[in-house]
Protein backbone atom coordinates (compact mmCIF):
# COMPACT_ATOMS: atom_id res chain seq x y z
CA UNK A 1 0.00 0.00 0.00
CA UNK A 2 1.25 3.76 -1.15
CA UNK A 3 1.64 6.36 1.59
CA UNK A 4 -1.23 8.63 2.46
CA UNK A 5 -1.14 12.06 3.11
CA UNK A 6 1.21 13.44 5.36
CA UNK A 7 0.47 15.03 8.50
CA UNK A 8 3.85 17.05 9.17
CA UNK A 9 3.92 18.41 5.79
CA UNK A 10 -0.07 19.58 6.59
CA UNK A 11 0.80 21.09 9.81
CA UNK A 12 4.01 22.96 8.72
CA UNK A 13 1.67 24.54 5.15
CA UNK A 14 -1.05 25.69 7.52
CA UNK A 15 1.35 27.19 9.95
CA UNK A 16 3.07 29.09 7.96
CA UNK A 17 0.34 30.21 6.40
CA UNK A 18 -1.50 31.27 9.51
CA UNK A 19 1.72 33.27 11.06
CA UNK A 20 1.12 36.30 8.84
CA UNK A 21 -2.53 35.99 9.74
CA UNK A 22 -1.77 36.19 13.42
CA UNK A 23 0.96 38.79 13.08
CA UNK A 24 -1.56 41.16 11.47
CA UNK A 25 -4.43 40.36 14.10
CA UNK A 26 -1.49 40.90 16.22
CA UNK A 27 -0.53 43.85 15.61
CA UNK A 28 -4.46 45.22 15.21
CA UNK A 29 -5.27 44.24 18.44
CA UNK A 30 -1.76 45.71 20.18
CA UNK A 31 -2.54 48.95 18.44
CA UNK A 32 -6.29 49.12 19.22
CA UNK A 33 -7.56 48.85 15.88
CA UNK A 34 -9.63 45.83 16.24
CA UNK A 35 -9.44 43.21 18.77
CA UNK A 36 -8.65 39.90 19.20
CA UNK A 37 -11.46 37.52 20.83
CA UNK A 38 -10.57 35.17 23.78
CA UNK A 39 -13.12 33.70 25.44
CA UNK A 40 -15.65 35.92 23.88
CA UNK A 41 -13.86 39.37 25.49
CA UNK A 42 -12.40 42.02 22.99
CA UNK A 43 -8.62 42.13 24.16
CA UNK A 44 -6.60 44.90 23.28
CA UNK A 45 -2.78 45.68 23.51
CA UNK A 46 -0.13 43.22 23.96
CA UNK A 47 -2.66 40.97 25.80
CA UNK A 48 -4.26 40.59 22.25
CA UNK A 49 -0.93 40.09 20.15
CA UNK A 50 0.25 37.54 22.47
CA UNK A 51 -2.80 35.49 22.23
CA UNK A 52 -3.42 35.90 18.04
CA UNK A 53 0.44 34.55 18.33
CA UNK A 54 -0.48 31.65 20.30
CA UNK A 55 -3.40 30.36 18.38
CA UNK A 56 -1.46 29.82 15.35
CA UNK A 57 0.08 27.20 16.63
CA UNK A 58 -3.13 25.75 18.31
CA UNK A 59 -5.46 26.54 14.68
CA UNK A 60 -2.99 24.99 12.62
CA UNK A 61 -2.99 21.61 14.77
CA UNK A 62 -6.70 21.56 14.71
CA UNK A 63 -7.21 22.10 10.87
CA UNK A 64 -4.24 19.78 10.45
CA UNK A 65 -5.64 17.29 12.28
CA UNK A 66 -8.95 17.58 10.70
CA UNK A 67 -7.57 17.88 6.83
CA UNK A 68 -5.25 14.88 7.78
CA UNK A 69 -8.24 12.31 8.45
CA UNK A 70 -10.38 13.22 6.07
CA UNK A 71 -7.50 13.06 3.20
CA UNK A 72 -6.62 9.89 4.04
CA UNK A 73 -9.87 8.38 4.62
CA UNK A 74 -10.55 9.22 1.18
CA UNK A 75 -7.68 7.93 0.08
CA UNK A 76 -8.44 4.68 1.65
CA UNK A 77 -11.41 4.74 -0.13
CA UNK A 78 -10.06 5.72 -3.26
CA UNK A 79 -7.85 2.46 -2.90
CA UNK A 80 -10.12 0.26 -1.80
CA UNK A 81 -12.53 1.34 -5.29
CA UNK A 82 -9.51 1.26 -7.27
CA UNK A 83 -8.85 -2.68 -6.34
CA UNK A 84 -12.59 -3.72 -6.60
CA UNK A 85 -12.35 -2.32 -10.36
CA UNK A 86 -9.33 -4.06 -11.43
CA UNK A 87 -10.56 -7.43 -10.39
CA UNK A 88 -14.00 -6.78 -12.13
Amino acid sequence: MEKGYSFKKLFWSYTFCAIPLALLAGLLALFHVSPVYFNETPTYGFKGFIVSILFAPLFSLLISAANWVVLNCGYFLYNAFGKIMKRS
